[in-house]
Parts: C-alpha cells; sequence; structure tokens
C-alpha cells in the first residue's frame, strides 16, 4: 500500500480517479468521441433532409402533372427546373476546377447528362409557358 492510500483524504481521491477510469454503463458525455456526442442530432438532421427530399420531390411530380392545364403550375414547375439546372451547373463548374481521379470524372458525366435531361424537360414545360404567358391577365 502506498503512503498516500494511508490518508483518508487521498484514497478517497484515488478510489474516485480509479472509478473515472474504468468503464461505466453510462459514460459522461464530455468524454465520449465528438461524432458520438453528434450521433442523435445527425439523425435527427438526417430525418429531416430526407423528408424535405421527399416533400420537393412529391411537390415537383405534382406540378409536372398539373403544368399542361395550369398556367401558375407550369411556371413555378419551371423555375423549380430552372433553380435546378443552374445548381447542378455550378456543381460542374467547380468540380472541373478540381483535379480528380476516374471517381471523379464520372460524377462530372452523371451530372452532364442529369443537366441534359433536365434541359429536355425544361423546354417541355417552356411549351406550355408560351401561349400562357402571350396572354394578358386579368
Amino acid at each position: 500500500m502506498s503512503p498516500l492510500a494511508s490518508v483518508p483524504i487521498l484514497r478517497d481521491l484515488m478510489e474516485t480517479l480509479a472509478q473515472l477510469g474504468t468503464r461505466h454503463r453510462r459514460r459522461l458525455p464530455f468524454m465520449s468521441p465528438a461524432i458520438e456526442r453528434r450521433r442523435p442530432r445527425i439523425v435527427a438532421e438526417d430525418y429531416a433532409a430526407r423528408h424535405s427530399i421527399d416533400h420537393t420531390l412529391h411537390r415537383k411530380a405534382e406540378l409536372r402533372r398539373l403544368a399542361p392545364t395550369n398556367p401558375e403550375a407550369a411556371r413555378r414547375y419551371h423555375q423549380l427546373l430552372s433553380y435546378e439546372v443552374g445548381g447542378l451547373r455550378e456543381v460542374v463548374a467547380a468540380l472541373e476546377s478540381i483535379s480528380g481521379g476516374r471517381d471523379w470524372q464520372e460524377c462530372i458525366a452523371e451530372n452532364r447528362a442529369e443537366i441534359a435531361r433536365l434541359d429536355i424537360e425544361v423546354a417541355w414545360c417552356s411549351e406550355f409557358l408560351g401561349p400562357w404567358q402571350a396572354r394578358p391577365s386579368a
């Protein structure tokens, strides 16, 4: 036994320090790694992002369905498509400014294919906007 262990206060302090070093059923939050501390928040953010994406996709599908008959839906759908194409073009421009490997080039090619598909969709939607934009609104 060490000489420090004979003093009651020091003995209690040594026992407390020994307990802190052992694994408990419940870990103290500040002692866990940063990713583990953020895990509940990450899960919540992931859920919210998936819900937002699902909502946007459903809304976009509904607008696409209504675009041929509803001028407001056609305008909003055209606006959403334009934002999406613009964002993808910015992503491709940013990716092209960075050197990367084969995966990088595949990512750029996939984004360009998506831009081409969206350009076709924008042109399709623009056909519906033409007649309605020419009419004067009352």
